[in-house]
């Protein structure tokens, strides 16, 4: 009979006693508890290796409702990350150069437990907000919330089952670094689009570092090997990622403007087209690391700030929040003369976007509270005592509060 491995992390209802109890064996490069017929606890801040993909493990969390639980019986101590448990991650972190592709946990970062749900923050979630200032990641899934819901790179699973696919190496040597498929009478297959000549290759051949994305037609990017990379955003309030480019070198570093802006088209090799910013910049950071992307990252904030600025809920009810809103970014200016930003929306010390209008900030922040945290709002009104227009009342925690704030004279 076969059996599945069956690998899990602890949450904060476990009984820890009798889970470490069970003898610790190695299994996919990580120390774990082997609980029997190919069942296994991976112990916490360990870095399990799998199919080619890293992944790693930091169970509990803080029971709620323990003070209506009995001790040794229905609740455990041992729920709380240890201090020792986050040195054996960031010892693990190091082994690794700082980076692993995903990360498990059950709770989540404190930012994040706020953001997407508007809960408080409490001594796990602060363990992991440290990991996550410490850690590179693709991916950061966790439970605990009962709730099925994405932001940014983290998701956290309830009812959800999601599968992720091994690391795929492709059959075949690739030299091409930028692939489209055709549609054929008798069956598709990938032409080459620097030369337009048909290839031998089929979807099956690509590695996993080809980026897919549809525009009329599939394309596929190569995100390994880059050596630089340039960025050309939209001149269209409307379009975020439609018609921005980011551009790629595979054989040297190349001119570029002070916007990011490549001086010469005809240098790179690559630009992709009509395909998300955000999927790009991540794909980069995996498959091309040492790559220097913050300034790439903060023209495309400013991108999102124009968006904001412009037609910003033409598409969908939530709004579009700076997609890196960790990396420093220029004041924003308006094109074709309209003005200068001159207010903030920050959730927290994070800023969402900048307004040349302070109408357009009250709309964002309105948005962004009523739809995207689904809170009521509490506003404070302008009063020359504040350092901000309005305050929106996120949690215990007024340092968190979704706040609208001037920007001074030298901008952020």
């Amino acid at each position: 009979m076969l059996r599945p491995t069956v690998l899990f992390i602890d949450g904060n209802h476990e009984n820890f006693p009798l889970l470490n109890q069970f003898p610790v064996v190695e299994r996919f490069g990580a120390k774990v508890h082997y609980l029997g017929r190919s069942v296994y606890h991976v112990l916490r801040g360990e870095i399990l290796h799998i199919n080619g993909l890293s992944f790693l493990c930091l169970g509990g969390a803080t029971s709620t409702d323990k003070a209506y639980r009995t001790p040794g019986l229905t609740w455990w101590p041992e729920e709380h990350i240890a201090e020792e448990d986050v040195q054996r991650a960031l010892n693990n972190l190091t082994m690794e150069g700082g980076k692993v592709d995903y990360v498990l946990t059950h709770c989540a970062p404190t930012r994040i437990v706020r953001e997407m749900f508007g809960y408080s923050r409490d001594n796990d979630t602060d363990k992991l907000e440290y990991i996550r200032s410490e850690c590179s990641f693709i991916y950061w899934y966790f439970g605990h919330y009962h709730e099925d819901k994405t932001h940014e790179n983290f998701r956290c699973f309830y009812n959800d089952i999601l599968e992720i696919p091994a690391m795929k190496t492709g059959k075949r040597p690739i030299k091409q670094h930028l692939l489209t498929l055709e549609d054929d009478a008798e069956s598709p297959y990938l032409r080459h689009r620097k030369t337009g000549r048909k290839t031998r290759l089929t979807v099956a051949d690509l590695p996993e570092w080809f980026l897919s994305n549809y525009s009329y037609r599939y394309w596929f990017y190569d995100m390994s090997g880059v050596k630089d990379v340039a960025y050309e955003g939209s001149p269209f309030d409307n379009h975020i990622s439609k018609d921005s480019r980011i551009y790629l070198s595979y054989d040297d570093t190349h001119p570029k403007n002070k916007d990011q802006s490549p001086k010469n088209e005809k240098d790179w090799e690559v630009h992709t087209w009509r395909t998300s910013l955000v999927d790009v910049i991540l794909a980069l950071e995996k498959y091309s690391p040492g790559l220097k992307l913050e300034r790439i990252k903060a023209q495309i904030n400013l991108n999102y700030d124009q968006y904001n600025n412009g037609d910003m809920y033409e598409h969908g009810s939530d709004v579009v929040c700076r997609p890196f809103p960790e990396v420093k970014t220029p004041r924003y200016h308006a094109r074709w003369g309209g003005g200068i930003a001159h207010y903030a929306v920050y959730h927290g010390d994070r800023i969402l976007g900048t307004f040349v209008e302070k109408e357009r900030a009250i709309e964002y922040a309105d948005f962004y509270v009523t739809r995207n945290l689904r809170l009521k709002r509490f506003r404070y009104e302008e009063r020359k005592e504040d350092p901000y227009y309005r305050a929106y009342d996120t949690g215990h925690d007024l340092t968190q509060w979704v706040r609208i704030m001037p920007i001074g004279e030298k901008g952020e």
